[in-house]
């Protein structure tokens, strides 16, 4: 799953190697006001706002794109009840437990995933997190772990040209160099693979813009 984390202050290292280390694409990005238009960007199955304690206009700027998720060192009843009022989804409090933080997760991306209307799925298209197998009528495929990342992500847009930059920024991190040749031959094997297993390619190349899955 793709998580974008978002501190005012220093970063959770244990809870973002731990996330990374059970196979999630986690993305850090201190807390700006820019940082509410990128967690408005689909392609996000959930953001993660750690705080000391729930800060409502942070949940509000937070809230309308992916599924937010407070993550708090306390709070009472009522402030996690006022967070969730505010927009957020669930409201995790110190000390956490991984196996659980990571299940609650995967269940709040899972709804997320039935709530929202594509014509792929009305098509009979299913993406199995917990498998890592794309399912289109009674073909099905398995993924790797970055396939899967690259499929989920398209498929959150679906229908949605992504630029190649975005792309890379998602699937490799901030890394120092680019790396669009990478990308280009993943998404060149993936689609091969789509038509052998599937009998249908899925990702599509736009000349010049970039990629997009539809049917």
């Amino acid at each position: 799953m793709q998580f974008l984390y978002t501190s005012a202050r220093a970063a959770d290292a244990w809870l973002i190697e731990g996330l990374r280390e059970m196979g999630h694409a986690v993305e850090v990005g201190d807390w700006a006001p820019e940082i509410a238009a990128l967690a408005a960007e689909d392609g996000y199955d959930l953001v993660l706002a750690d705080m000391d304690r729930p800060d409502l206009d942070l949940v509000a700027a937070l809230s309308g794109g992916a599924p937010l998720v407070v993550v708090a060192d306390a709070a009472e009843a009522p402030e996690r009840a006022a967070a969730l009022r505010a927009g957020a989804e669930a409201c995790f409090i110190r000390p956490l437990h991984l196996i659980e933080v990571q299940t609650r997760l995967m269940a709040l991306a899972r709804h997320g995933d039935r709530l929202r209307a594509s014509e792929a799925l009305e098509a009979g298209l299913r993406l199995d997190r917990a498998t890592h197998r794309l399912v289109l009528g009674a073909r099905e495929t398995l993924l790797s772990p970055v396939e899967f990342r690259l499929t989920t992500y398209l498929l959150r847009r679906e229908g949605q040209v992504v630029d190649l930059a975005t792309l890379d920024r998602h699937l490799t991190g901030e890394t120092p160099e680019p790396q669009p040749e990478r990308i280009r031959r993943l998404v060149s094997r993936l689609r091969a693979k789509l038509a052998r297993d599937l009998g249908a390619p899925l990702i599509h190349s736009v000349r010049g813009h970039g990629y997009v899955l539809r049917l």
